[in-house]
């Protein structure tokens, strides 16, 4: 199957993009994931939850596993705390095919996202 134009794109963008912009597709997937992960919840889809759901928890693991606490200090530490509620609750989520683990989980990746987009953006202003 020839890949499609944006599937092309996706794998560019991943490959030549720098750590602010491979963080931020991170997080969209992220969401992404968990957004399908509660309509295949909502439809009774718990196969495909399950898919999604575990592909957020795989997202969000190389997160904390990129956490660089020597440089990042608290705010590492903070993101690694943040970081295990998200996975606990994407684990509930998962086991009990409930939408209410990820109600919770949504609002915190779309402000870490919204927060890392004005942080990328910002690093990319002083660079230029």
């Amino acid at each position: 199957m020839q890949p499609t134009g944006y599937q092309q794109y996706r794998t560019v963008s991943t490959v030549t993009g720098g750590p602010g912009e491979l963080l931020l597709l991170l997080y969209q997937a992220a969401i992404k994931n968990v957004g399908q992960g509660r309509t295949a919840i909502e439809c009774g889809r718990p196969s495909v939850a399950h898919s999604h759901l575990m592909r957020a928890q795989e997202i969000v693991t190389t997160l904390q596993t990129t956490l660089d606490f020597q440089r990042g200090g608290e705010i590492a530490t903070r993101l690694a705390e943040l970081y295990g509620f998200v996975q606990r609750r994407l684990i509930t989520a998962n086991v009990s095919k409930t939408t209410e683990p990820l109600d919770e989980v949504l609002p915190i990746l779309r402000q870490l996202l919204s927060a890392w987009q004005a942080a990328v953006r910002e690093s990319t202003r002083k660079a230029s």
